[in-house]
C-alpha cells in the first residue's frame, strides 16, 4: 500500500469481502449515496477521497474498524520481481493445467506468488506459460512475475490455506467499481465449489479465467446460479452450477499497480 488513501481503499474492499456486499450495498447499509463509495473506490487518479465520516459510518454498520483491519494487514508490500528459472521448482506432479501452487517454492518464505495471468472482468488473459520437460512427457504453469509478502495473520484470515493462494491481477471493466484494471486480489485455491455467494475466479472451461460474483438460486433443480457483473453495464447470466468451472475464490484484495 502506498499511502493511507490506498489503505482506506483496501479497507473498504475488505469489508466487502467480509460482508460479501456491493459498493452499493455497503454505502445504503452505512446510510450514504452510493456515490460516497463507488467514487473513490473507482478512482485511479485519486480525486476523491474516502473521509474519516464516511470510515466511521462503515465501522458502525459492520463492526469491522479500520484500526483492526490495519492491525492485520500490517504492511503490504509488493517484492522485487524474481526471474521464474532461480525460483519456480517444477515436479512431475504438476497436473499441466495452470493456476497451481504444488510446484511453486518461493524464494522468500511464506510469500504468494503473482502468476503472469490476469483474473478478466470482461475477458481475462492467460500470460506467458513456460513447457517444461519432465520424464518423458511436459507439464506447464504460469510464469512467477511477483512475490508477495502478506502478514500472516492477515493471509490466515483470508484463505484456507497460505500454500494454496495466489494473486491474480485485474482487467476489463466489468467488475468496476469494486474490482478495478490493475487491481490485486488473493485467490483462494481451496475453493472449488459454489458453498456461499460471492465472488470466484472462474471459467467455462474453454475461455480464459474472469472473476465474477455467483449467486446461487434457491429451490432450482439441477441448481443454477446468476452469474454477476458488478458493474450494471454488463447483464446477469443464469446457469447450472455444474456448468461453471470454479477455479478458485477471491478472497481479498492486496493493492493495486
Amino acid at each position: 500500500m502506498t499511502g493511507m488513501s490506498e489503505d482506506t481503499k483496501a479497507y473498504v474492499r475488505h469489508v466487502m469481502e467480509a460482508k460479501n456486499l456491493s459498493a452499493t450495498a455497503l454505502a445504503k447499509l452505512a446510510g450514504m449515496p452510493s456515490t460516497t463509495l463507488t467514487r473513490p473506490l473507482n478512482d485511479p487518479e485519486h480525486k476523491f477521497a474516502l473521509s474519516s465520516t464516511t470510515i466511521e459510518k462503515i465501522a458502525a454498520a459492520t463492526g469491522i474498524s479500520l484500526a483492526s483491519f490495519l492491525s492485520k494487514l500490517g504492511t503490504v508490500r509488493e517484492l522485487e520481481r524474481v526471474p521464474l528459472d532461480e525460483n519456480w521448482q517444477p515436479t512431475p506432479d504438476a497436473d499441466g493445467e495452470g493456476y497451481e501452487r504444488e510446484s511453486y517454492s518461493p524464494q522468500i518464505p511464506g510469500a504468494i506468488p503473482e502468476l503472469d495471468a490476469k483474473a478478466g472482468g470482461g475477458e481475462g488473459a492467460v500470460g506467458e506459460v513456460m513447457v517444461l520437460p519432465v520424464g518423458n512427457g511436459t507439464i506447464s504453469a504460469h510464469k512467477i512475475l511477483d512475490e508477495w509478502r502478506i502478514p500472516p495473520a492477515y493471509l490466515r484470515e483470508a484463505v484456507a490455506n497460505p500454500d494454496r493462494a495466489i494473486v491474480l491481477g485485474i482487467q476489463g471493466d466489468s467488475m468496476l467499481p469494486n474490482y478495478a484494471p490493475g487491481d490485486r486480489v488473493i485467490i483462494d485455491l481451496t475453493e472449488h465449489e459454489l458453498r456461499a455467494d460471492g465472488v470466484y475466479l472462474i471459467s467455462d472451461g474453454y475461455s480464459e479465467p474472469q472473476i465474477k460474483r455467483l449467486q446461487r438460486i434457491m429451490f432450482t433443480v439441477p441448481p443454477r446460479c446468476r452469474i454477476i457483473s458488478d458493474n450494471p453495464s454488463y447483464e446477469a447470466q443464469e446457469v447450472d452450477v455444474d456448468g461453471v468451472k470454479i477455479l478458485g475464490r477471491v478472497a481479498a484484495y492486496v493493492g493495486r499497480r
